[in-house]
């Protein structure tokens, strides 16, 4: 931190700075899709690097992310810095001269600690042009722990397990499942992330990372057999409390919130680790309390396959001010602030998981640290014309009722003729540095 904070105010550091700040006269902005209690967590988190250094760090949020982004820097307006849940579109950013590259004094910072399958998704020929800042787990599958004691049920270790579960409680009239696709700018993005963990099960990740290069097309037999096997549970009328068209009538905080309603609407929901967030309202998130998770269970019963998503820390200004701050947030001391806030994992190994106050966040940096399989979210790191635009949409219509045949094909002819860059090597294990 000393080394951050020295370029303002020599070798400050946070545990001495003044209680009256030096104001440098220079706001940072930050842009991203954090909203609500994260927005408050994120700036919570950065409060000591204002202190320290005299500069206004200013968040601004946005539910339209990357339509609002390239606007933005389609008419000379970027934000000095973005938390980039997309490491697809950087490759538009980088292309278009709009993103910076971590070079200098912010080389190795940029990649301290981050196991080097995902600073290849930021990388460049020699340069990185991201710093990752946060990692979260998709392939969870949420339940109350209460009521699995009370109806004497076990958590699923397999595949057939798993499908044996939701079979019988259909059968003995209770609902299985949750699932809710409506979002404000994002709505589909809940069915690719089911489709993903469908693909790296069954498919396997060769598969996985050829559907990601496109290598692999929607069409494929696999990615086919991937999507009709999702359809299986959520087009299933006593599957999925509402039936099966709740899928596109729910938003994801409205289905979140069915699995605490007396009596809960469904028993189980695949959710992201973020899912405590969505409930709007203050629960026990432990083994025993009202919510706990389980990684989406391998079809073998082996060790899971996980599937995360996570944001990146990208350059728009080339400024002291904004270096500074882009520095910061690769330091551990950002990390420990912010994971002790929790709703927060680190990419990075030189935050600790003593670091993580929440047990879920601990629970989730020990899995994908531990997993043999880890694959980034694919559909974050398709063009995004793809992965946040027509798969998006093409799920959300076949749901509704679309020909999913009709579908796949109208995926495949949205990829763009060309790359900026080849494909990108599998991310594997997150666990191994080597």
């Amino acid at each position: 931190m000393a080394g951050v904070v020295a370029a303002a105010l020599g070798a400050v550091s946070l545990a001495s700075c003044a209680s009256e700040p030096v104001r440098s006269g220079r706001v940072v902005t930050v842009f991203g899709t954090l909203s609500d209690a994260d927005v408050d967590d994120f700036m919570a988190s950065v409060d000591g690097f204002e202190s320290a250094t005299g500069i206004d760090v200013r968040y601004v949020g946005s539910s339209n992310f990357e339509a609002d982004l390239l606007e933005r820097l389609r008419r000379g307006d970027p934000p000095d810095l973005a938390l980039l849940p997309q490491p697809g579109l950087l490759d538009t950013l980088v292309e278009d001269g709009f993103a910076l590259p971590w070079t200098g004094e912010l080389a190795e910072p940029a990649v301290e600690g981050v196991p080097a399958e995902l600073v290849d998704l930021v990388g460049f020929g020699s340069d990185v042009y991201g710093a990752w800042y946060q990692l979260t787990l998709k392939s969870l599958v949420w339940y109350s722990p209460k009521v699995f004691a009370l109806r004497g049920l076990e958590v699923p270790t397999s595949w057939d397990e798993l499908t044996s579960l939701t079979d019988d409680l259909a059968a003995g009239g209770t609902t299985p499942w949750c699932i809710g696709i409506r979002a404000d700018g994002a709505t589909g993005w809940v069915a690719t992330d089911w489709v993903e963990d469908m693909v790296l099960r069954f498919a396997g990740p060769d598969v996985y990372d050829g559907w990601v290069a496109h290598e692999v097309p929607f069409t494929d037999d696999a990615i086919v057999a991937a999507v009709e096997r999702f359809g299986a549970i959520a087009l299933s009328p006593d599957q999925v409390a509402g039936g099966n068209r709740a899928a596109v009538e729910l938003t994801i905080e409205e289905s979140a919130r069915e699995l605490l309603e007396r009596p809960a609407r469904c028993v189980l929901h695949h959710q992201a680790s973020f899912l405590p967030r969505l409930v709007g309202r203050s629960v026990t998130i432990a083994p025993d309390g009202d919510l706990w998770a389980f990684p989406m269970p391998a079809v073998d019963g082996g060790e899971a396959p996980l599937v995360v998503g996570g944001s990146v820390t990208v350059r728009f200004s080339d400024d002291d001010d904004v270096d500074q701050l882009a520095r910061y947030l690769t330091t551990a001391d950002a990390g420990a602030r912010r994971a002790a806030r929790g709703g927060f994992v680190s990419p990075r190994t030189t935050v600790s998981f003593d670091d993580y106050s929440s047990a879920l966040d601990r629970f989730v940096a020990e899995s994908v640290a531990a997993a043999e399989v880890v694959r980034f979210d694919a559909s974050d790191r398709m063009p995004p014309e793809v992965g946040v635009g027509t798969f998006w949409t093409g799920m959300t219509s076949w749901l509704g009722g679309a020909r999913l045949r009709s579908v796949l094909v109208e995926i495949d002819a949205s990829w763009p003729v060309s790359l900026t860059k080849p494909a990108i090597p599998p991310i594997g294990s997150l666990g191994d540095d080597d």
